[in-house]
């Protein structure tokens, strides 16, 4: 079975992760397992994708938030929506009966200060495009749709410790009794308290020298399409969130907080970065965000009954969207990895080798993420820059360099092409 378009699933024998707990492959002891819940730490994507996954199955679950379903649903974040996502989606029940995917988007524009170049991705994957799906609303159907089909899914309530045995575990939420369940999964972000319960983990992680300032604009995109501008003083981009609202993207110094740009700043670059001035001076503009450029991967992503998926296992750039992406795949692989050892047949394999078969594909994204990321920006610089030397230096000639190669060699368009969209390569 292909999943998410990169790994072909074979079945493995028992692997022990950890020194804790072992999900063992065997059916035999299944009757002895904690009759509880699978507790789902975190209603982001990862986590109510995966709940809505073992809901169906018939495998109870329980969800902890520590937000409210108010903050959780309230600011539009990504959006981006990769092909291989929603036909996993369609094929796990999700896609066209809580999500309905009909935003298409199968272009892209370059915009340079002497040039702007449309770049027709959905053509080069024969009309395999990706979609544009806001976070806070796929989020907030989702939540809709567990708590409309009987799940406990509790906001509001922060879990403050985890701890496994060979029987089971056991999840602590803030003022409220510990509850026994089968296994754990943390979908809670960076900072994650099922992964803090775990050992023998290894964190691979990078802080990038810049940042980029996001705004949401309550008007319609500008043009039909996602727009990259690529500026000596910096990386600006127009990305859609909807047909009112539009996300926009300011290339920063890494040092740069808030506090360094007022709206009037932001709105001054955009224009110049982006040529459009005197296009967003009456739109209105939400209250801004800084993103940090972090990059990060926990290896293995399963010890023992406690798993991560999402944001608690691996943290990627912004660039091309891949981050909710990748947290949907970890939850539609971990859900048949956990109906399989819990439901009627038992069988542990799929589940022991969840880790192994997740990873290869997480760090293929990253590159990708990583790559395009230095074609967008100008922030990446070794070393000094020669007195002399042209504005924005070296960095910026490599930027057009590369610029050059994707808009004029076919071979690096078609990958290009494919790996943006979410796309096998293969028809």
């Amino acid at each position: 079975m292909q999943l998410g378009g990169h790994a072909t699933i074979v079945p493995s024998p028992p692997i022990r992760r950890g020194a804790n707990a072992e999900i063992t492959a065997g059916a035999g002891d299944v009757e002895g397992d904690v009759m509880g819940d699978v507790v789902v730490v975190g209603a982001g994507p990862a986590g109510l994708v995966l709940a809505r996954l073992l809901q169906q199955a018939g495998i109870p679950v329980t969800v902890f938030e520590r937000r409210s379903r108010e903050e959780l649903t309230a600011r539009p974040g990504a959006g981006l929506i990769e092909y291989r996502t929603v036909e996993l989606l369609r094929a796990a029940g999700i896609a066209d009966v809580d999500l309905d995917f009909t935003m298409r988007n199968g272009r892209m524009e370059f915009r340079t200060p002497t040039a702007s170049t449309i770049f027709d991705y959905g053509l080069l994957t024969g009309d395999r495009p990706n979609y544009i799906y806001p976070q806070h609303l796929l989020v907030g159907a989702l939540s809709d749709a567990l708590v409309a089909s009987g799940v406990d899914v509790r906001f509001g309530t922060p879990v403050t410790a985890v701890r496994q045995d060979a029987d089971g575990a056991v999840v602590t939420p803030a003022g409220g009794a510990e509850v026994a369940c089968r296994a754990v999964v943390g979908c809670e972000g960076s900072h994650s308290v099922v992964a803090a319960a775990m050992t023998g983990l290894r964190t691979s992680e990078e802080d990038l020298p810049a940042r980029i300032v996001a705004v949401i604009a309550d008007a319609p995109p500008m043009e039909e399409h996602t727009i990259y501008g690529l500026h000596p003083r910096g990386f600006a981009g127009q990305m859609r969130r909807g047909p009112h609202q539009t996300r926009y993207y300011v290339e920063v110094p890494g040092t740069d907080t808030l506090a360094d740009w007022p709206e009037d700043r932001i709105r001054a670059e955009l224009a110049h970065r982006l040529d459009i001035h005197g296009k967003l001076d009456a739109v209105p503009f939400g209250e801004p965000t800084l993103v940090d450029l972090r990059v990060r991967v926990v290896e293995p992503m399963q010890d023992g009954r406690l798993f991560l998926a999402g944001d608690s296992a691996h943290l990627i750039t912004a660039a091309a969207g891949k981050g909710m992406n990748l947290a949907i795949q970890d939850a539609v692989e971990l859900a048949a990895g956990l109906v399989d050892r819990f439901g009627p047949a038992g069988d542990g394999r799929r589940l022991a080798a969840y880790s192994d078969t997740r990873l290869p594909a997480i760090w293929r994204t990253e590159a990708f993420s990583m790559w395009y990321l230095r074609v967008l920006m100008s922030g990446f610089r070794n070393g000094t820059e020669t007195p002399g030397a042209a504005p924005g230096g070296f960095a910026t000639g490599l930027r057009e360099g590369w610029l050059a190669a994707l808009l004029g060699d076919p071979l690096l368009a078609r990958w290009f092409a494919h790996a943006y969209a979410g796309v096998d390569s293969s028809p």
